[in-house]
């Protein structure tokens, strides 16, 4: 019998489905309890995100037959946060376009608040400063930045998850 070629498109696009719903999940629980752009949104969203990327990876070499090697491992993890990307980019899209709009005003001035706090854009460039982050809010752009974010994130993490997940083939050193 012969063994089926695995798929690490199939693979990352399952497990890109997978991670993009969990991450949306967090997203909806913020977003319900009116802690949107709360900082520990973002913890738990990269906690989510590092933790998808292993259960890729392990399971990925798992089908491999627990052999795994360290560019096998990076593909499987940046191309599951790409399609995990999409699929959270599409839910923003809709959540500040179309089902809530006035988030979009909301986190202009939680930006403006930010910037305030912290100090480090004088007071006559602040208005300035806040108009140029407003560009970026638009949902369409969001979307696109989303999946750009995603895939550099998913490079960052694969990055160092790859070194712990890899499992090179032992060597035969009997002659």
């Amino acid at each position: 019998m012969e063994e089926k070629p695995v798929s690490l498109w199939k693979s990352s696009l399952t497990y890109g489905l997978y991670l993009g719903i969990a991450t949306i999940l967090v997203s909806v629980v913020y977003y319900a309890t009116g802690n949107t752009f709360a900082k520990s949104a973002q913890w738990v969203t990269y906690g989510v995100m590092i933790a998808g990327v292993i259960i890729a990876q392990l399971n990925y070499r798992k089908l491999l037959g627990e052999v795994m090697t360290y560019g096998q491992a990076l593909g499987i993890g940046v191309l599951t946060m790409v399609f995990a990307s999409v699929l959270s980019g599409f839910y923003t899209y809709l959540l500040y376009g179309i089902i809530d709009p006035s988030l979009q005003e909301q986190l202009r001035l939680s930006i403006e608040e930010q910037m305030v706090r912290q100090g480090n854009v004088p007071e006559e460039q602040l208005d300035m400063a806040v108009e140029i982050a407003t560009k970026f809010q638009k949902p369409a752009i969001m979307f696109a930045m989303s999946i750009f974010v995603g895939a550099f994130i998913g490079l960052v993490i694969s990055l160092i998850t790859s070194i712990f997940t890899k499992k090179n083939p032992k060597e035969d050193f009997s002659e």
